[in-house]
């Protein structure tokens, strides 16, 4: 018998992360292509979940510099009932002022 998942909670919500980011690496170009560049950031839920949600990220925009080629990888690093930490990755020569997302959590 299969245990029920209802009443399920749904949130979801538009996070913008940028170069006042602490940490934010993705404006240094490197010249090895194999140099990966990483920032992370946390999105909080306005309300918590009983247990961690399943979380679906979705790029809606980037700010990229003028001339560079779009180098831009987006996950999911770990998720708990209260929100989650996701890294925004690049490489080489390419130079990003900003990353737009998206988010939908669903749980109970």
């Amino acid at each position: 018998m299969m245990d029920s998942m209802l009443p399920l909670s749904i949130a979801a919500g538009a996070v913008k992360f940028d170069e006042s980011q602490p940490g934010w690496a993705l404006l240094d170009p490197t010249e090895e292509a194999s140099s990966i560049r990483a920032c992370t950031g946390r999105v909080d839920f306005e309300r918590g979940f009983v247990a961690p949600p399943v979380v679906q990220i979705g790029i809606t925009g980037f700010d990229i510099h003028n001339g560079d080629n779009a180098r831009l990888q987006v996950g999911l690093l770990s998720v708990d009932s209260q929100g989650f930490t996701v890294e925004l990755r690049t490489w080489w020569n390419s130079r990003l002022w900003s990353v737009n997302l998206n988010w939908i959590a669903i749980g109970t």
